[in-house]
């Protein structure tokens, strides 16, 4: 029976797609703050191609102020 991996919660990622649904905001206004610098992300796989933001960075960022879209 293989094992199956899990990642410690201080290193749960979040696609952009998932991280703009918990905002409730579009890819599109995420894209925008992470290149402006509003949400700190990092890159992964070959040649960096995949963007992930890490949960405490966003928990962070909600605790930060930021409020949601009605």
């Amino acid at each position: 029976m293989k094992k199956k991996h899990t990642q410690p919660n201080s290193m749960k990622l979040f696609t952009t797609a998932e991280a703009a649904a918990i905002l409730n905001i579009s890819l599109k206004t995420l894209n925008n703050w992470l290149k402006e610098g509003k949400l700190p992300y990092i890159k992964l796989g070959d040649g960096g191609r995949l963007t992930r933001i890490r949960e405490r960075d966003l928990e962070a960022f909600i605790d930060s102020g930021y409020r949601m879209p009605k």
